[in-house]
């Protein structure tokens, strides 16, 4: 009889230390060996292709209502083009309405999330103020399996003043958790944005301008001022300048504990796009933290390449053009802002990343996978091709071209803002939890079988 369920061969397995080539052995929902001639029930060819864990995206928002409308991707949607880019969990974020107690917020989102999933999911909370009652539910959140905390330096409805964010900083730090920190300072924002209203300059070409480099860099650095403070364990979310990302170096040097997480769109895209598209291009690409100058760019995978960034998440936030960006387009205030990210997040980072030769196999895999799951408390379950690891894999041909066109993805989108990239290298298949869900692009397992995930406390680098 075979000894295992499943078995991959002659592949090359990537992890976040190796690449080794070997057989893996699958039984039931978890990697069961590896080694050389395995025999299983059924057998999958991997010659020529990486054997990668699936990906973990430790930022996206999905299912997400806004004051004006709702992201267009739900759970169904999203996890499914998560999956066929090769992303296997997803995390991400609950925010409970005025009045509404962590717990309930918590089943509730569960609830939506539970049977519409198609990978396994955890979630972050968003704490919207420091009062005691707020503050008292955090430690019962840690036992749910929340161990990460969302803060918000901007937004009407869901930022702290500084003062408020070293309060529920102090209360995480003393439970063990994460404070996660959306960081660009709201004063300056706000002062930016009268300048461009007086002058009659709200047309979305004009957007990057109401959020200045300025202003993340300053809420960066009193993020970061206060987790010293704190000793709480930070992560800043969406870096999209390299003044931030060197700021956080220099407080990882001296010993705070601090990460940095960027997304492809600020080591791909920039504002040029904006400043000199139509009013609806422009509209497209509106997200905050805004794209940037093209010159971050190359500093920011120069940053990438030395390790000052540990952690890339795709900050999926998928809306329409037609109708939901369109609301905007005389008024960039009136813009949902957020872009899609979700499917290329890991075949992006492949064809810029190592092909490039800025990144390794190994790095490329740590950066989206192995550290995500580290910091997050969910490794080695996931982000590992360890024995004992779920069965989360894919098999990624190094060769397959690609040419980026929304009809050709998965997001419920009418756009892609990386429309005509060229690709090279995309995953072939997705295995989750021992099952084949994906196949050349083709649905193989009708099953949902995503489940909540308990985060344990982060193991921060």
């Amino acid at each position: 009889m075979p000894e295992f369920d499943l078995v991959i061969q002659g592949g090359s397995l990537v992890t976040h230390e190796n690449v080794t080539r070997m057989d893996i052995g699958i039984r039931g929902e978890n990697i069961a060996a590896w080694g050389t001639n395995l025999e299983g029930k059924e057998t999958i060819d991997a010659s020529g292709l990486l054997v990668l864990p699936g990906g973990v995206d430790p930022h996206v928002h999905l299912q997400m209502p806004t004051p004006t409308t709702i992201t267009s991707d739900d759970w169904n949607s999203g996890t499914l083009a998560a999956a066929c880019g090769g992303t296997t969990t997803v995390i991400d974020f609950v925010e409970p309405n005025p009045g509404q107690s962590l717990q309930d917020a918590l089943q509730q989102r569960k609830a939506e999330a539970n049977d519409s999933s198609w990978v396994d999911f955890a979630l972050h909370m968003t704490i919207t103020d420091s009062s005691d009652e707020t503050l008292k539910q955090i430690p019962a959140m840690m036992k749910a399996g929340v161990s990460s905390f969302k803060l918000y330096t901007t937004y009407d409805g869901m930022k702290l003043d500084y003062p408020g964010i070293f309060i529920v900083m102090k209360k995480i730090s003393a439970s063990g958790g994460i404070c996660m920190v959306h960081a660009e300072d709201d004063l300056l924002i706000q002062r930016a944005t009268q300048n461009l209203i007086s002058e009659g300059r709200i047309a979305p070409q004009n957007f990057p301008f109401s959020r200045p480099p300025s202003a993340e860099l300053e809420a960066v650095n009193q993020c970061i001022e206060l987790a010293w403070e704190s000793k709480v364990n930070l992560y800043l979310v969406h870096l999209s300048t390299s003044q931030s990302i060197r700021a956080v170096s220099v407080a990882r040097y001296n010993h705070i504990k601090v990460i940095a997480e960027t997304c492809p769109q600020y080591l791909l895209l920039d504002q040029q796009a904006i400043l000199h598209g139509s009013a609806i291009e422009a509209a497209a690409l509106v997200c905050s933290p805004p794209l940037r100058e093209v010159f971050e760019k190359e500093l920011i995978w120069n940053a990438l390449e030395i390790g000052q960034i540990q952690s890339v998440g795709s900050d999926h936030c998928s809306f329409r053009i037609h109708p939901q960006k369109e609301i905007g387009l005389g008024d960039f205030r009136k813009v949902p802002g957020g872009l899609p990210g979700i499917e290329l997040r890991y075949p992006l980072m492949h064809t810029y990343g190592v092909l490039n030769q800025c990144i390794s196999l190994q790095n490329w895999v740590n950066i989206c996978s192995t550290q995500p799951a580290k910091i997050f408390g969910i490794f080695p379950q996931k982000g590992s091709l360890a024995v004992g690891s779920d069965a989360d894999i894919v098999l990624f041909d190094p060769q397959k071209k690609l040419t980026i066109n929304p009809e050709l993805l998965h997001e419920q989108v009418d756009y892609s803002p990386y429309n005509g990239v060229e690709l090279t290298g995309y995953p072939v298949m997705t295995i989750v939890k021992g099952q084949v869900l994906i196949k050349d692009g083709n649905f193989i397992e009708q099953k949902k079988s995503g489940k909540f995930l308990h985060c344990g406390l982060p193991e921060f680098m």
